[in-house]
């Protein structure tokens, strides 16, 4: 639709914005404050993921120094390779692979999600402005004021909050919620068709192509051999990584050019980590489903 000019950038723009301030907050609301989960249940999840993100970081690192990336672009590097689209194709991806397992597997998946949207932004930021060689309140508090105000996590919180509470939600509210809900998966899907024909790709391919072969397949690797090394469930194992096997977030390309990081490298890890995540999601379903 992107490429027949059936869908201008205009309108793609919108619509992005339409998912993730208002379909996925309402998703991640309804589906968080009504599923009664298990919170203690989710600490090896959690545990797993921020793990090899955290060890993603490090290899990341050395893969940058081993090539001789200049300091411009060591930072869009790593933020290239831990930084996973996980509102825009964890998400969707997850609840459609246990939409028919039960609400515990989701409420897992759910929990997990806002932990991890602060950890992405807060690492994004710090790799690149220690990467940039800049620091001082004209690029924390504008980062932090991003997060604070940030829909998924306010959203995630607030279910959190409800769940805790266990108050039932008025029916008006539950049936609007879920119905505005519905449409942030589909949206996503498309949205992340969209930017991914719109994003070009530019600069090295060859660190485009390695930080994006990290990011789809080496973090997924580190998960599950955390995961055998804490005993995590076959459920919770698949959950892992699935997000960590997502690709680059859209989002990664923005905040590089904000803090003057490589844009070229930024959009080419997206692109292709986009086009290698397909082949990647498919051997974690196969290999823990």
């Amino acid at each position: 639709m992107a490429r027949s000019g059936f869908l201008p950038s205009q309108a793609i723009d919108d619509l992005n914005r339409l998912s993730y301030w208002v379909g996925l907050p309402a998703l991640l609301f309804y589906r968080i404050g009504t599923a009664e989960p298990d919170f203690w249940a989710v600490t090896g999840l959690l545990f797993v993921c921020t793990a090899a993100t955290l060890l993603g970081i490090v290899a990341a690192g050395i893969g940058a120094a081993a090539m001789g990336l200049p300091r411009r672009s060591y930072g869009t590097f790593i933020q290239g390779v831990f930084r996973g689209n996980m509102a825009f194709i964890g998400l969707p991806v997850v609840l459609y692979a246990f939409s028919n397992a039960g609400g515990g597997a989701e409420a897992s998946a759910l929990l997990v999600f806002g932990p991890m949207v602060v950890l992405y932004n807060v690492l994004a930021v710090v790799v690149l402005v220690l990467s940039a060689g800049r620091t001082g309140h004209g690029i924390v508090m504008p980062a932090l004021y991003a997060l604070v105000t940030n829909p998924i996590l306010i959203a995630s919180l607030a279910g959190v909050l409800l769940a805790m509470a266990a108050v039932p939600l008025p029916d008006v509210a539950a049936r609007t919620l879920s119905a505005v809900g519905q449409m942030a998966l589909p949206l996503a899907l498309i949205c992340i068709g969209a930017t991914l024909y719109t994003t070009r790709i530019r600069g090295s391919l060859r660190w485009a192509f390695v930080g994006a072969a990290m990011k789809v397949a080496l973090l997924p690797a580190i998960g599950l051999a955390l995961a055998w090394a804490v005993g995590l469930s076959a459920v919770h194992t698949q959950i892992a990584l699935i997000l960590l096997a997502c690709p680059t977030a859209a989002v990664s390309y923005v905040l590089a050019r904000q803090l003057r990081g490589d844009e070229a490298l930024a959009s080419s890890i997206v692109v292709i980590a986009t086009v290698l995540a397909v082949p990647a999601m498919f051997a974690v379903l196969a290999v823990t489903g």
